[in-house]
């Protein structure tokens, strides 16, 4: 009798060991995944500020991230907005007028087909976001897939004025403007708060 009852006593407690372990690693597994979206982060940036959010998005979801590369890079002495003459001012008189593309080095990206979310990201100039971005709008497909812009400016707000006729079918997710000293904390609460799933 003894004997039988140590033996039921001892499958009762196997029982809520593994039920016990069972429910632990179902929430190990909940947490470490409660990040998981299926997205990219293509991102265009001048002087590091706009790599730095693409990263933090990057690294908060555990997405691939990829950099936007004109083929005629852009030096300091380019990127000098109150010099007339320099790169970006030239550039933006071609801009307005619709005489403007900026080659890329590539628009293709493996994971782009498969993504449902596409953080877009990029410097503001002159109230837009930098027009480096375009060629990958306009080389992609953006049917059943939302595009989240966000972007770097000290003071800046922008439109997406220039890119929304190039993705007319994409779904356009609320734009975010941080600043060039943005705090990793300030990113990653408007990424929780943008409830992706």
């Amino acid at each position: 009798m003894l004997k039988r009852f140590v033996s039921l006593l001892t499958a009762i407690l196997m029982t809520f060991s593994l039920c016990a372990c069972s429910t632990d690693e179902s929430v190990e597994e909940t947490s470490s995944h409660s990040n998981e979206i299926n997205a990219i982060v293509v991102y265009y940036s001048a002087t590091g500020n706009t790599e730095k959010v693409a990263q933090t998005i990057s690294d908060h979801f555990d997405i691939p991230i990829y950099e936007l590369e004109p083929v005629d890079p852009y030096s300091e002495e380019d990127l000098n907005y109150s010099d007339e003459q320099s790169r970006v001012s030239i550039e933006y008189e071609e801009h307005i007028n619709g005489d403007l593309e900026v080659e890329l080095t590539t628009t293709d990206f493996d994971e782009f087909s498969d993504a449902d979310y596409i953080f877009l990201g990029a410097p503001v100039w002159w109230q837009e976001l930098s027009w480096v971005v375009e060629d990958f709008v306009k080389e992609n497909d953006f049917s059943d897939k939302t595009i989240i812009p966000f972007a770097t400016s000290a003071s800046s707000d922008f439109n997406l004025d220039n890119l929304t006729p190039l993705a007319a079918n994409a779904d356009w997710g609320e734009a975010r403007r941080f600043s060039s000293n943005v705090d990793e904390d300030e990113i990653i609460e408007w990424l929780n708060e943008l409830n992706l799933s």
